[in-house]
């Protein structure tokens, strides 16, 4: 894996250690598969059941997560709302963690599993969307960000060759 920051390896490294079920996507799965670019947090989706959902409320609780950008004191994570298919924006001790029930197109867990390959994060394997599939989705984004981060993902992807 690339060098994201500390904190976000660790982040990632203590989340896969609980046995939560999730496909990491977004930044730091480009990164993971050698895309130069910087990120700042950690994008997963994961497995919407009743169970999986209990075991990351169970993490997030131990990280001390709680909803950023809003207003007031701070709110933790919702059972209701991570079992849902929106996003759930959070910050951590470690740092911040949106957890997404679905991304681009409602892909949900169970569709994006196929689509992984398996990497090595401190000793802990962490199933993280295939660049290719992320270039697919970047490709389709409207977002600046999504539209000037496609072609450093595709000239990542060339260089890699088939």
């Amino acid at each position: 894996m690339a060098s994201p920051p500390a904190a976000l390896t660790t982040l990632l490294a203590k989340l896969a250690a609980t046995g939560v079920d999730f496909v990491l996507v977004g930044g730091l799965a480009a990164v993971a598969q050698g895309a130069p670019l910087t990120t700042h947090d950690i994008d997963i989706v994961h497995r919407r059941t009743p169970d999986n959902v209990d075991a990351l409320l169970a993490f997030l609780s131990s990280a001390n997560a709680r909803y950023r950008g809003r207003p007031g004191p701070p709110l933790a994570p919702a059972r209701a709302a991570l079992l849902g298919t929106g996003h759930n924006l959070l910050m951590t001790d470690l740092g911040p963690l949106d957890v997404l029930g679905t991304i681009e197109g409602g892909r949900s867990f169970e569709d994006l599993l196929p689509l992984a390959i398996q990497i090595d994060v401190a000793g802990q394997h962490v199933n993280v969307l295939a660049l290719e599939v992320l270039v697919e989705l970047k490709r389709h984004a409207t977002s600046t960000k999504d539209k000037l981060n496609l072609a450093i993902l595709e000239e990542t992807l060339r260089r890699r060759g088939p």
